[in-house]
């Protein structure tokens, strides 16, 4: 889905223009982004967890690979956690409260996609939360699926190592194996990153920033 979202310079600040998303990907423009990553000290099968979710088949960028739990572009003039709320709600269902999330850092990309090039600027939180999948209520149109990954198995899933996982897809939860091919690529260990942060916070600790 197209929307209209604020242009930044290559230092993260608001020039003032407005442009839709499918143009700002086409050419190269910064713009904002929400991102949240879900954990789970424990679940019915085990834990603790690092839920993170699928993409549709139908996504015009990385369709069906593994991406953050929860991610999408900030409206004009939408502060981070209004939208991050937002889009909480939309993708999984969830009703969160602000206080809830921890900040984690600004992330900034730069990465080809079809047609283009996507540079954002993601504000990025943490939620850990003892949520069952009964808890989710995942939007079609952009979530295909959740994966639960044992936070004991990251550091090996980013090292090369094939891990297996609880894939749920709204129904029913399905024995998956996990590649770290399957992500959408990135080269800053993204996900390891928010693996230890959040299992900074299940041992009573403060996350690293991304940054």
């Amino acid at each position: 889905m197209d929307e209209r979202i604020d242009v930044l310079d290559a230092r993260g600040l608001i020039t003032g223009e407005v442009a839709w998303k499918s143009e700002a990907h086409r050419l190269g423009l910064w713009h904002r982004c929400f991102h949240c990553w879900i954990a789970s000290p424990e679940m019915s099968f085990g834990g603790p967890y690092l839920f993170v979710q699928r993409r549709t088949p139908g996504k015009e960028t990385w369709p069906d690979r593994l991406d953050v739990t929860v991610g999408g572009h900030l409206g004009v003039g939408e502060e981070a956690l209004e939208g991050g709320l937002r889009e909480i709600k939309e993708e999984l269902g969830l009703q969160v409260a602000s206080g809830d999330l921890i900040p984690l850092g600004t992330r900034r990309i730069e990465l080809e996609i079809p047609g283009g090039i996507d540079r954002e600027f993601q504000e990025v939180f943490l939620l850990v939360s003892p949520l069952s999948l009964g808890d989710l209520r995942l939007q079609e149109e952009e979530v295909a699926a959740v994966v639960c990954l044992r936070l004991d198995d990251v550091e090996a899933l980013c090292e090369g190592s094939e891990v297996s996982a609880e894939e749920w897809a709204g129904d029913e939860t399905t024995p998956v194996s996990v590649r770290l091919a399957d992500f959408v690529p990135v080269e800053d260990g993204y996900l390891l990153c928010a693996a230890r942060a959040a299992r900074n916070v299940l041992n009573g600790k403060r996350p690293d920033a991304l940054s």
